[in-house]
């Protein structure tokens, strides 16, 4: 996997809700407290999540499952 420069959680939905996926705050705390994405220093990680909503079977480009 690909890594990417972290960004803030705002910036993480944003470009999440442009990819048609809208997910809220909580549910992007959720995933880091379930250990699906990590948090670290600047945020969040893009590409790790792009790979966690694909491996979940979610499509990326028009936010279908």
């Amino acid at each position: 996997m690909r890594t990417m420069r972290r960004v803030p959680a705002r910036l993480a939905l944003l470009a999440l809700r442009q990819s048609g996926c809208a997910v809220s705050p909580s549910t992007l705390r959720m995933w880091v407290a379930r250990g699906h994405i990590t948090r670290g220093p600047g945020g969040y990680d893009l590409a790790e999540m792009l790979a966690y909503l694909e491996k979940r079977g979610v499509d990326t480009q028009s936010g279908a499952a």
